[in-house]
Formats: structure tokens, C-alpha cells, sequence
């Protein structure tokens, strides 16, 4: 079987920006980082790792190959938290290993503000584009602001948009895809996005047909057999929810979910299936680091 080792982590966000007022449809921030006693925090949250679990199993050693998945989930446009997050995303490249970072969705929408008040997507895209995400599912919240403009983020994204249970019907093109293939220093990485139907807003796609989630991430790995080693699911749908479609769908390696505003001090484990979550409002920076054996594909 090999050396089969992971390690999670919450990486706790300690720089963010308060936002003061909005004028003009724009928010005015203070960086809380310029405060004294907020540099104390954040001095002391960077030195400590927030709640580290290791787990270690070890039999016939072979060679591994290592792999860092950076995740975020329900940011809702909180532009505060960017900064923080990007300055632990590029922490974390600067290691010189592997490094995959993803969202699983309400990424772009501020559920405080009317949905006419649209600034902040824009920019949250680019900020995206800026640090280098490898794929982002679609939350329910990203829906909202109808298909005009799910259109329009999508097509200023620089990673794929990624959902493979709501599918067009006959005729009609979404701006998204089912999955894509991310080749991670060799290692084929399939991502496949799923969410859940809660709060999902039918009227505005009647072009759309929703599908069970577990029948279409099978439908993916069945279709890509033989294009991948390794399989994540980036799914906006909760803890639970995952369990459940883990224990169906038994080959899934990593589910990074969302929608559920949940922390996930160490991942829940179903069967081989690690389940992850970065609580929301980019207060952490999830971190899974992975080594895994090249030939079984354990992790």
C-alpha cells in the first residue's frame, strides 16, 4: 500500500479590513492591521498554527509525491478579507511544493447588500485571477444576480467555473463546466463541481436541469476512467451532505464543501474520503497537505 500520510490545517486570516461606510455604491475600508491592538493579534495569530492534526500511517515505503490544496469557501464578496488571505496563499507558494488553491462557491455575492448592488464581484474575480485559483464551484449565492451575469464574472475568470449537476438542456451552453483536469507536477488532478439544490434559483435558469449529485459525480469519473490519479470534488453543499455522497461515491479522495458556513478543525474521514471546510467570509485559509502514493493513489 505505501506511506499514506495527511495533514490538515485552518490557517486563521488575521489581516482584514473593516469597512467603514459605502458611498456611491463603494465600500470605504480601515485596515484593522494599522491598529495597535490589532497588530498584537495578528502578530500572535501568525506565529501559532490554529488547530494542526497529523495523522500517520506507515507500511511499505515507496516514493510519494506531495501535494498543499489551499481552499476558501463563502467569501459573499468580502472584499476585507482579501488581503489576508492573499498574503497566506502566496506563504504557502513560496514553499516551493505543489500547491492547488480552490473555492467552492458564494464567492461573489454579498448576501447584506440588495442583489442591485453589485459592486465588489468584479473586483472579487480579479482578485481571484491575481492569486491564481485552479477552479471555483458554483454556490447558490454566485446564481443570483441572474444568468446575464453569471455570464459575464465567468467570462472575466481566469479558472474554470466548475458544476456538473446542473445541466443545459439541448441547445443551450452554460457558463460553466462539469470538470476539469489540472496536471499538479505530473500528477492528473480531476476536479468535479457539484451543488446542493438549497436555495437554488430556478427562475431564473429554466434552461437547466438538476441532477442527483452522487449519479452525476459517478457519471464524471466514469466518463474521465483512465484521465486521472487523483479526484476532488469541490462541492457547495455541507459536512453531512458530503458524508452522504461519500459513502455512495467511495472513490472520491478529497471533497472541499461549503454553503454550510462550517470549520473543519481536522477532516471528517468517510472511507478513504477526506471532507473539508474553511468556515466563511475568508476568516481561514483551509490547508490540506497530502502525500500520496503514485501507486495506489492513497492518500
Amino acid at each position: 500500500m505505501g506511506s499514506i500520510a495527511w495533514r490538515g490545517s485552518m490557517i486563521r486570516n488575521a489581516r482584514k479590513l473593516e469597512i467603514l461606510n459605502v458611498a456611491d455604491g463603494l465600500p470605504r475600508y480601515k485596515d484593522t492591521v494599522a491598529s495597535v491592538t490589532s497588530k498584537i493579534f495578528c502578530d500572535v495569530m501568525r506565529s501559532i498554527v490554529i488547530v494542526v492534526c497529523l495523522l500517520l500511517v506507515t507500511s511499505l515505503v515507496v516514493s510519494a509525491s506531495s501535494l498543499t490544496i489551499l481552499y476558501t469557501n463563502d467569501i459573499h464578496n468580502r472584499l476585507g478579507s482579501l488581503a489576508g488571505l492573499g498574503e497566506l496563499i502566496e506563504q504557502e507558494r513560496s514553499t516551493g511544493n505543489p500547491v492547488l488553491l480552490f473555492d467552492s462557491g458564494d464567492t461573489w455575492q454579498d448576501f447584506r447588500v440588495p442583489l442591485y448592488a453589485v459592486w465588489g464581484a468584479d473586483e472579487m474575480v480579479s482578485w481571484m485571477n491575481n492569486v491564481g485559483y485552479d477552479a471555483m464551484a458554483i454556490g447558490n449565492h454566485d446564481l443570483y444576480y441572474g444568468a446575464d451575469r453569471l455570464v459575464e464574472l465567468s467570462s472575466k475568470a481566469d479558472f474554470p467555473l466548475l458544476c456538473s449537476n446542473m445541466v443545459p438542456f439541448a441547445g443551450y451552453q452554460a457558463p460553466y463546466a462539469p470538470y476539469t483536469i489540472i496536471d499538479a507536477s505530473g500528477m492528473r488532478v480531476l476536479a468535479v463541481g457539484v451543488i446542493t439544490a438549497e436555495y437554488l434559483s430556478y427562475p431564473d435558469y429554466p434552461w437547466l436541469e438538476y441532477v442527483d449529485l452522487a449519479q452525476a459525480i459517478q457519471g464524471m469519473l466514469a466518463e474521465m476512467r483512465g484521465k486521472y490519479d487523483f479526484v476532488i470534488v469541490l462541492g457547495h453543499l455541507s459536512v453531512a451532505q458530503a458524508e452522504r455522497i461519500a459513502d455512495v461515491v467511495p472513490d472520491i479522495d478529497v471533497f472541499l464543501t461549503g454553503h454550510s458556513h462550517e470549520v473543519t478543525p481536522q477532516p471528517v474521514k468517510q472511507g478513504k474520503t477526506l471532507i473539508v471546510q474553511a468556515d466563511a467570509f475568508g476568516h481561514y485559509l483551509g490547508r490540506l497537505r497530502l502525500e500520496i502514493d503514485p501507486e495506489s493513489g492513497g492518500v
